[in-house]
């Protein structure tokens, strides 16, 4: 059942969510971002690659803060004709999957976004008339709703996305399930091999692992689902009677020790290699599940997405870079004006933080010693600004209740030197990305598989001051490309990293204005980040996840 890749048979990438475009809303976070870097790298190197994902509707992607700085979630309807987005015809006619949950048949209508260079990102989507209401929500909202809609989502996204394929003439190489959620390709995979070879169940699940692989891209609970055996059962049971086997040796891959179906169990017992999203995520990753196959492969980034024009031209000369540098920060100084009203000095030293308002990623702690940090922010002669931008998940009281106590301390301890930006999205990370002068990086060590935004900014020549945790744990951070802020007494390292080292540097100018040791530290950090881009992302995962055992 090998096949190489090829245009003929290409590799074939399922994931939830996609950040192909700001005007796009079926990202939640940084899975999408990152799966949307994937398809683009793709393109850009004109790799066989198919990408399929869910058409979501905008649905709770907006998010509003009230006065006193709550969040609530709006919607952002769009039309996808209007952004990039085409029908899908086969043989004249409109293109129509058709996915069996339960008792009923559920139709999906087919959209897709070229992407250039032969790669295309298809979107399934359950809002078309041949449905009833009730089904017609299930591709709406991502990430929301009851635990049978989100397996309804997950089971479209699996078994929909294989026949998506198959009914295209797309015979993958390879398919590669880009976090759990997709995972229920593999029960369309074992009916294919069985229908098209005459395999039995056991023949087939063997030929169906040996075509899929796993990147797991958490350790959090939250992005490792489980649910009760009974709820699967519902839906399994259809396609166990249709493989001649029984529903409790179907559903049997995904129980973990508790009894209960894990996702990520499933993922991993249904493919036959597996990846983490850096050094360190890796090694924990094979600790956690211990008797399956690992390689890593660090998380990169799309370079013409997010490195801005001219950088790379201008990083010839100190002065050139530099004036390049100011520039960028006056653009990010004029969008944030323009999106919250408020503006800043930009020739102060700006920090920027932005991120999913997790728990786990401790945006808190930068705030532990609010005196200390209004004094070194507001301080005479080495002024800083400090840039926030992160959205909570919509069911996360917690999270909200902490962007709430944050926004307070902007509206009366830090006011005028610290500013939030709602709605962090593509468009928002890309001016913050380019036009700080230190990206902040602080999650709970352990808990951040990758991160990317870090990457992102060294591209455009800033440098990070980070926990030691993702990718930023296989960097030696020694002051000449950015910092390493210890994960122990992350408050008090920041602190008087800020006051000791980082704004002396940043405000030490020779007669011409420019901080040449500063502009030194830019230039390392550019060429750091040109070992994270998503094109070395891609090329190994062709080298190492996509690689088939000889057999």
């Amino acid at each position: 059942m090998n096949t190489t890749i090829s245009k003929q048979h290409p590799i074939a990438y399922l994931c939830a969510e996609y950040g192909v475009a700001t005007e796009l809303p079926i990202y939640a976070g940084g899975l999408g971002v990152l799966a949307g870097d994937t398809v683009k790298a793709a393109a850009d190197m004109a790799a066989p690659f198919v990408a399929v994902g869910l058409l979501y509707r905008g649905h709770g992607v907006v998010q509003n803060l009230s006065p006193e700085g709550l969040q609530t979630e709006g919607d952002y309807y769009f039309d996808p004709l209007e952004n990039g987005l085409e029908h899908v015809y086969l043989d004249e006619e409109p293109l129509f999957i058709k996915v069996h949950l339960t008792e009923l048949d559920v139709w999906l209508r087919v959209w897709k976004k070229d992407m250039g260079n032969g790669v295309t990102l298809y979107l399934l989507d359950s809002e078309t008339d041949q449905n009833e209401l009730v089904e017609r929500d299930i591709t709406q909202v991502l990430y929301s709703g009851t635990q049978e809609n989100l397996i309804k989502q997950q089971l479209i996204l699996g078994i929909g996305g294989v026949k998506l394929l198959s009914k295209l003439g797309i015979t993958p190489s390879v398919y590669h399930i880009n976090e759990g959620r997709p995972a229920f390709a593999h029960w369309q995979l074992i009916r294919m091999f069985m229908d098209d070879y005459g395999m039995n169940y056991d023949e087939a699940k063997s030929a169906a692992i040996e075509k899929t692989v796993y990147t797991n891209h958490t350790l959090v609970a939250a992005g490792n689902q489980s649910y009760p055996p009974e709820l699967i059962k519902m839906y399994s049971a259809y396609y166990a009677t249709k493989m001649g086997i029984s529903n409790d040796v179907l559903i049997s891959d995904g129980l973990d020790e508790n009894g209960q179906f894990s996702i990520t169990r499933f993922a991993l017992n249904t493919s036959h290699r597996a990846n983490g999203v850096s050094t360190l995520h890796t090694q924990l990753s094979e600790k956690s599940w211990p008797q399956y196959s690992w390689v890593n492969v660090t998380n990169g980034v799309h370079r013409s997405t997010w490195q801005a024009p001219h950088i790379v031209e201008s990083s010839t000369s100190n002065i050139s870079l530099w004036n390049t540098h100011l520039l960028l920060k006056k653009e990010t100084m004029q969008f944030i004006q323009k999106q919250t009203g408020f503006g800043y000095d930009e020739n102060k030293l700006v920090l920027g933080w932005a991120r999913r308002l997790a728990g786990y990623k401790q945006l808190p702690v930068l705030f532990s010693d609010l005196a200390r940090l209004k004094a070194i922010l507001q301080h005479t002669d080495r002024p800083v600004q400090l840039l926030i931008s992160g959205k909570a998940h919509m069911g996360d009281t917690m999270g909200k209740q902490m962007l709430q106590q944050i926004i307070g301390y902007f509206t009366n301890e830090l006011s005028g030197s610290a500013l939030f930006i709602p709605n962090y999205n593509i468009e928002v990370a890309q001016h913050l990305t380019r036009g700080v002068d230190v990206w902040l990086n602080t999650p709970e060590l352990g808990m951040e598989a990758c991160g990317t935004s870090g990457m992102k900014a060294t591209l455009n020549g800033i440098p990070n001051c980070t926990v030691a945790d993702g990718w930023a744990q296989e960097v030696a951070w020694d002051g000449t490309q950015g910092w390493e802020l210890d994960s122990t007494s992350i408050a008090e390292h920041f602190y008087q990293l800020l006051e000791d080292t980082i704004a002396p540097l940043y405000y030490q100018r020779d007669e011409h204005g420019t901080p040449n040791e500063w502009v030194e530290i830019m230039k390392n950090a550019i060429a750091l980040g040109n070992k994270y881009t998503g094109e070395r992302m891609l090329n190994e995962y062709i080298d190492t996840l996509y690689v088939q055992d000889n057999s």
